[in-house]
């Protein structure tokens, strides 16, 4: 949905990026089975990110296929096949970005709210084919509840960007864990937890300059009054390392098998992709584009 969790593609290897690629299309191929054609418009890196994830943990069996589709008729390309977590995830996404709407129509004004009353019809559909599953009630309620919370937090005003990170963090521990069990369970929470903390003070900083001129809500802003200097910015970059160095010890916990592939686009991502989009977002520059490669080993993050 927020597009910040990417690979760092000029570190990778040309077999990782085309397997990468596939699952990316192979989930977008998902969306459009389960929850529409339309559904497939809110395709993101993060949810693609979640389907790896998932897929480390659960151990599914994974098989690719080359296939053409509608945004390539022309070519085919190798794309996973549809399977349980795939599913998973194209449902998931429905249900967040139903939520998620409902959540700006209510909190936002102006062009934001008129695309989300726009787009909510498609997403009240995409929902609803979710919840045919039978089994995603508890986690519809979760998000709804989470986003509910995180809205009365950001109305109640108060200086804090680490308690309504928690509460981003809390919801998106859920979707990551759902229908694990045992140990599977506490690493899932506990990635998802780290991983949604992340995401949502690299969304606030990027939003930072807009909600200044729109004012907006901005935790930044409550914080600091306005625009971050270098000072600030040093502390936000040490904030957002010791997230990822958690989600790196919750990770080392993964079992993954013979499947490197996965292990090492995870890693790929956790270690330079995440890293490279906060510095673009410092810079200004949004997640357009890929910066130059840099060099960091496992266990190692340089300044971002």
């Amino acid at each position: 949905m927020f597009g910040y969790v990417r690979t760092h593609t000029p570190e990778m290897k040309v077999s990782e990026y085309e397997y990468y690629r596939a699952a990316y299309c192979g989930l977008c191929r998902s969306m459009g089975k389960c929850t529409g054609q339309c559904s497939r418009m809110t395709l993101s890196y993060d949810f693609a990110f979640l389907a790896l994830v998932r897929l480390a943990l659960s151990g599914e069996n994974i098989e690719i296929k080359r296939r053409r589709c509608i945004a390539h008729p022309l070519k085919k390309r190798a794309m996973m096949e549809q399977n349980t977590e795939l599913e998973f995830c194209a449902y998931a996404a429905a249900l967040l970005t139903y939520h998620k709407l409902a959540d700006d129509i209510n909190d936002e004004r102006g062009a934001k709210r008129a695309v989300a009353r726009m787009t909510r019809p498609m997403a009240k559909s995409m929902r609803k084919k979710a919840l045919r599953r039978g089994d995603l009630g508890a986690l519809d309620t979760h998000i709804s509840g989470c986003l509910a919370k995180l809205s009365a937090f950001e109305k109640s005003r108060k200086p804090s960007v680490d308690d309504p990170a928690e509460i981003f963090g809390e919801l998106l521990s859920e979707i990551v864990a759902e229908g694990f069990e045992g140990s599977r369970a506490k690493v899932a929470k506990s990635i998802g937890y780290h991983v949604g903390k992340w995401i949502y003070i690299t969304d606030a900083l990027d939003d930072l300059s807009e909600d200044i001129k729109k004012e907006r809500y901005n935790p930044f802003i409550l914080l600091y009054g306005g625009e971050l200097d270098e000072g600030k910015k040093s502390l936000v970059r040490v904030a957002l390392r010791a997230e990822l160095c958690d989600a790196e010890s919750a990770f080392d916990l993964v079992d993954f098998g013979d499947n490197r592939m996965i292990e090492n686009i995870i890693y790929n991502i956790i270690y330079l992709g995440m890293p490279n989009t906060v510095d673009r977002v410092m810079k200004g520059d949004g997640c357009a584009d890929e910066n130059k490669s840099v060099g960091r080993r496992k266990g190692q993050f340089e300044e971002i």
